[in-house]
């Protein structure tokens, strides 16, 4: 049996979070639960332990205040953050994956298929493979 990724999307516009939320749902992988306000999603972070957090960049001084209240909840402090921008400013080349301020942050000129492919590397990173070793044969 497969749990489903648990994200936190906290977003003031209900068009950006109704797109995002149906890339995601629709994957059939991931339960989203919006939150068009900080401070509701601080309040619904420790009953729904979300897998990740994907934050609108317009409210990253608020979006801190979550992140030091999930780092003080030890089932919450190890949760990752994803900022997501939808204001690329013109004339400037958009970075699409990376980070701001020890923050993963994506801008929202990227495809669905891409938030969905990045979310999904940020909630199941990859493991390294195991490497098993055979004993050497004894000589015959």
């Amino acid at each position: 049996m497969t749990f489903l990724k648990k994200i936190l999307l906290v977003d003031h516009e209900p068009r950006i979070t109704a797109l995002v939320r149906l890339a995601l749902e629709g994957t059939g992988r991931f339960m989203v639960k919006v939150e068009a306000d900080v401070r509701l999603a601080q309040h619904a972070a420790p009953w729904f332990r979300p897998d990740l957090v994907l934050l609108d960049a317009a409210q990253a001084s608020e979006g801190e205040q979550v992140n030091r209240q999930l780092q003080s909840d030890p089932a919450l402090k190890d949760t990752p953050f994803l900022y997501l921008s939808g204001n690329p400013t013109a004339g400037k080349k958009v970075v699409t994956g990376g980070f701001v301020s020890g923050y993963s942050f994506l801008a929202t000129v990227v495809t669905m298929d891409d938030l969905v492919r990045f979310v999904d590397e940020m909630v199941n990173p990859v493991k390294p493979a195991r490497v098993i070793r055979r004993r050497p044969q004894p000589a015959a």
